[in-house]
Order: structure tokens, then C-alpha cells, then sequence
């Protein structure tokens, strides 16, 4: 396993929220709309069971309905929103802390300021399709 990351969570902030200002996420665009990094995950080789990353949703924005099989904690560190989950709504703001269960569905709900949250999930896995290379084989680490 690589050297044990550390960060801070303005840092964390800042960067996902400066790829969302200028369009991009990591090396490559943004992915389904919102800035994503995934900052440990096994497939970059720090971490072996559980993935940390990051979503900086635009204003006024929704995320697609989906599941994984992965249980997700999500902390809201800047703007506010709202938590979709089995059609129930959990509002969002910096300091709230959600869980979602595994292979519930769920949509988060960005409000006028936008919304950024920091996201842990195990097992890991899900991770994999936002780190793979895109059609035009850039990839989005």
C-alpha cells in the first residue's frame, strides 16, 4: 500500500470546488454533471476497504437515482441540499452526516449555494467507473 495519505478538509473543499468553477474533476471533465474525486479507493493503491472522496455539486443541482451495494456516509462540509433516500428527504448542511444503507436508492439535491460533500463508502468498488479512462481515453483520477 502507497504512504498513508493525509488531508485537511478545507484543502479537500477547495479542490473539488475550484474543478467544479472550471469544469474539470481531477485529469479529466466533470462526471455526470458534478466535480468527483476519489481520493483512497484500492484501485490507487491507498487504501484496501473502504473509499473517501468528494462531490462538489453545482447550484440547484440532482444527481441521478442510484444504488450501490456499498453502505455510504455522507458529511456535508460546504453549501446545502438534501439527501434522497427511499423516497424520504434528509436536508443537508454544513456539519450533517447521513448514512445511507447498502443498495438503498438514493439521490442528493443541491440547493441555491450548491453543495459539497465529503463521502465514505465500503466495500469499495463502485469507485472503479469514475476512475476508468473516458471515450476519449482520458481518464478522471
Amino acid at each position: 500500500m502507497a504512504e498513508t495519505p493525509k488531508w485537511t478538509i478545507s484543502r479537500l473543499a477547495a479542490e473539488v470546488e475550484e474543478a467544479l468553477a472550471k469544469g474539470i474533476a481531477g485529469d479529466g471533465g466533470l462526471i455526470e454533471g458534478r466535480a468527483m474525486k476519489v481520493k483512497a479507493s484500492p484501485e490507487l493503491g491507498n487504501s484496501s476497504k473502504i473509499v473517501m472522496g468528494l462531490s462538489a455539486l453545482p447550484p440547484n443541482f440532482s444527481t441521478v437515482p442510484h444504488s450501490h451495494e456499498a453502505e455510504e456516509v455522507a458529511v456535508a462540509i460546504s453549501g446545502s441540499g438534501w439527501l434522497d433516500i427511499d423516497d424520504k428527504s434528509y436536508s443537508m448542511e454544513a456539519g450533517t452526516i447521513v448514512f445511507a444503507s447498502s443498495n438503498h436508492p438514493h439521490t442528493t439535491h443541491s440547493g441555491p449555494d450548491g453543495l459539497t460533500v465529503l463521502w465514505f463508502y465500503a466495500p469499495p468498488g463502485s469507485e472503479v467507473r469514475w476512475l476508468e479512462p473516458d471515450a476519449d481515453g482520458e481518464g478522471s483520477r
